[in-house]
């Protein structure tokens, strides 16, 4: 027998296979998973982060909590996800043909039909698992924000990142205007896709739109969305122009109609615009659910109406059927009849708050190659909560004071402080406050979880995953953990290798460790 024909024979159907694979997209056929228990059915709304919140076609409101997907009729609430080993849920989408879609922070896209859940994660084509926004266009494709823009045709995942052209990676919001324009908000600059190439949008200075969370186009055809204007890119850092605010784009000019943040917007059957936001800070000041009135949205200040102030952050709104205003927040769904505010938070969970007295958090860096030269201070905790549940931690935030930031050697003087509060690192006069906000704790032991959640500084979130001890008794929570972050994560660049070419001892470490003491108390 001739082996060298028998190996040729084999290796040509391999081959013709090989190149073909790398000529196309190969598409997995998802996960299918039954549902094999029951729905949780409760009298009331989840008691954790809701992130969005829409409105089915027959009338229920739909929740994406990361305690799951909740459906409400009107009288009960029900995890429609109970099934699933679902972590935290950050969008809910119905589409055209009345099958919904789900976006997690790590375990990427559930689609269910009200009988069986198919499961898209980077197996069957995602970059990412981490798919946090959802959108439908007028052709019925799905957008998400998986490590770019992608975009689900029915059959295979395109993702379009920035070596096509997209501004930046971190996807916030899509929208696509009357003209079939679709407008995308990402973490740096803000830009709208024609199909073909991706355009950032500017002001009359010529100055780019920055982290845009929310787009909306109105009835009459102007765009609403809430930004922030760079004024200039030095040093891998970008320098804001002033504080977030709401803009309104009429086909021509670009104006700034109102200093307060607009992280969500909507616009009512009756035109008015809807928009919640922080009042000064991020993770400080109370958020305001807002009303600009339509027959003053052409002003150059249209007329405001507070309709609510809550010390908690504030979602997606969406207005219902009936007329009343839905949103989400930090510890739940809320909902505003005209008259009265709603929340639906059960007593399931207790509340612990924490004592700002006896908690406290560390931080170390140093130079890269220099031992001796390091940096050890403290960092207070403004405010913050914990939530137990049967005795065991389950969720929470806290919000830490970057201006209480100093050094546990009161006689450091190799970096003022000063330094590390100017916007060469935390750029604390722009971005007092830092929060960071529980979304999993998964038990490792009796006396350890994991914890994980969204660190934000200078308005960048990331996911961050560490262990804690925790103990609890008499009402009394006291965990203490270890983190290690890589500031340049964070767009704090100062020094950093990656970005400058200096001496070896000029070099900042990435690194800042961090050490944490929390105490919560009923």
């Amino acid at each position: 027998m001739n082996y060298k024909n028998l190996l040729t024979l084999i290796l040509i159907p391999v081959l013709y296979v090989s190149c073909k694979e790398k000529q196309s997209t190969v598409t997995l056929t998802p996960e299918i998973i039954q549902p094999a228990v029951k729905n949780l059915v409760t009298a009331y709304g989840p008691t954790r982060m809701v992130r969005s919140v829409k409105q089915a076609k027959n009338g229920d409101i739909l929740i994406a909590s990361y305690t799951g997907l909740w459906r409400y009729d009107g009288k009960m609430f029900t995890n429609i996800t109970t099934a699933l080993a679902v972590p935290s849920i950050w969008d809910v989408l119905e589409d055209k043909k009345g099958n919904l879609w789900i976006g997690t922070k790590d375990s990427g896209l559930y689609y269910y039909d009200g009988k069986t859940f198919l499961h898209y994660t980077t197996r069957q084509g995602l970059p990412s698992n981490m798919a946090l926004q959802l959108f439908e266009d007028k052709a019925g494709n799905i957008w998400t924000n998986a490590g770019g823009a992608t975009r689900f045709d029915g059959k295979s995942f395109k993702t379009y990142t920035s070596k096509d052209g997209l501004p930046d990676n971190g996807m916030n919001t899509f929208m696509e205007d009357k003209s079939g324009k679709l407008w995308i908000g990402t973490r740096g600059d803000a830009c709208y896709f024609d199909g073909k190439t991706f355009k950032v949008f500017k002001n009359k200075e010529g100055k780019p739109f920055h982290n845009v969370w929310s787009i909306v186009e109105d009835q009459k055809g102007t765009i609403w969305f809430g930004a922030e204007i760079i004024k200039e890119f030095k040093n891998s850092t970008y320098y804001m122009d002033g504080a977030p605010g709401l803009w309104r784009y009429d086909g021509t000019n670009y104006n700034k109609v109102s200093e307060m943040s607009a992280s969500a917007i909507m616009q009512d059957k009756q035109g008015n615009i809807w928009t919640t936001g922080a009042e000064k800070h991020i993770g400080m000041s109370d958020w305001k659910l807002l009303r600009y009135d339509q027959s003053s949205l052409n002003n150059e200040k249209p007329a405001v109406t507070e309709i609510a102030s809550i010390d908690k952050m504030l979602c997606r709104i969406i207005e219902a059927t009936d007329g009343s205003i839905w949103f989400g927040s930090i510890n739940g769904v809320y909902r505003w009849n005209g008259k009265d505010l709603t929340n639906f938070q059960g007593k399931e969970d207790q509340v612990c708050h924490i004592d700002q007295k006896q908690s406290w958090i560390t931080w170390k860096g140093s130079m890269k190659i220099s031992a001796a030269e390091k940096h050890v201070g403290y960092v207070s905790i403004s405010k913050g909560e914990l939530w137990v549940a049967n005795n065991r931690l389950v969720g929470g935030a806290a919000t830490i004071d970057m201006n209480a930031m100093e050094f546990a050697d009161k006689n450091d003087k190799n970096t003022p402080i000063q330094h590390l509060q100017s916007a060469d690192y935390f750029d604390v006069k722009r971005f007092p406050f830092a929060t960071i906000e529980i979304s999993q704790v998964d038990s490792l032991n009796d006396k350890t979880v994991q914890i994980s959640g969204y660190l934000t500084i200078k308005t960048i979130s990331r996911l961050v995953s560490f262990p804690a001890t925790i103990d609890i008794q008499n009402g009394v929570l006291t965990a203490n953990a270890k983190l290690t972050i890589d500031r340049t994560n964070w767009g704090i660049n100062f020094q950093s290798g990656k970005f400058y070419k200096k001496m070896a001892d000029e070099i900042v470490s990435d690194e800042i460790d961090f050490e944490i003491k929390i105490v919560g108390k009923k």
